[in-house]
């Protein structure tokens, strides 16, 4: 198998695919059904179809396919890239099929479907990772709150919160979460850089090569402001 499809990184979904393939179909159904409706949307998309009606009917034939997820990884493609293009090649090829057999009752010229279905639009690919990186983000916090209320330290946590996301002073910040103020700078740190490494883990878990993890960390960044 691996000569068919030759791994360029080797992943947790891959390993789940094959181990545990509903487990895999779920978590692509929760991660990315959301970044695709945003993408659908904001592109010529909408005007083929209810966007997710069309998301969910592109996941599930895609999903259905043992191999969709192999041929993924053989593309060295950031799935979300890769689940971007199959919706257009599949949105395309259905409205082509509902012409022929004449169920909207409309006929599609088939220049325009190419025109709507040829590329990315920039709004498009922008509502994509706008929604992925809240995701992602969201995914980390919870990863790590988690971690850090089952250790005992769930004070940390909510200094990090109060300072980091908040903007409010150490000082307060100190007197509500009952962390030491001469410690506050090291708790806070400590808890961006596990944030820091969850958000690496979640993005090698979705197929990012470990020397694009800091571009795509950027990314996010900026497009969350």
């Amino acid at each position: 198998m691996t000569d068919v499809f030759p791994t360029t990184h080797a992943t947790w979904l891959i390993e789940r695919s094959e181990l545990a393939p509903d487990d895999a179909r779920q978590h692509v159904m929760q991660r990315y059904f959301e970044p695709l409706c945003a993408y659908a949307r904001a592109s010529s998309l909408r005007y083929l179809g209810e966007p997710t009606e069309l998301v969910n009917d592109f996941l599930a034939s895609r999903l259905s396919d043992p191999l969709y997820l192999r041929r993924w990884s053989a593309s060295g493609m950031a799935l979300r890239r890769w689940l971007a293009n199959g919706l257009l090649t599949h949105a395309r090829n259905r409205a082509l099929a509902e012409a022929r057999r004449n169920r909207t009752g409309t006929t599609v010229d088939p220049a325009e479907l190419e025109r709507m279905t040829a590329s990315h639009s920039t709004d498009a690919l922008l509502a994509l990772e706008r929604v992925w990186a809240v995701r992602t983000v969201t995914e980390a916090h919870e990863r790590v709150h988690s971690e850090l209320v089952a250790e005992g330290r769930g004070a940390w946590w909510e200094l990090f919160r109060l300072h980091g996301m908040q903007g409010m002073s150490y000082a307060e910040a100190c007197r509500i979460t009952g962390v030491a103020p001469s410690n506050a700078t090291n708790v806070h740190r400590s808890v961006a850089l596990r944030l820091r490494d969850a958000l690496r883990a979640i993005l090698e878990r979705e197929g990012i090569r470990s020397e694009e993890i800091d571009r795509e960390l950027t990314l996010m960044q900026d497009m969350l402001g």
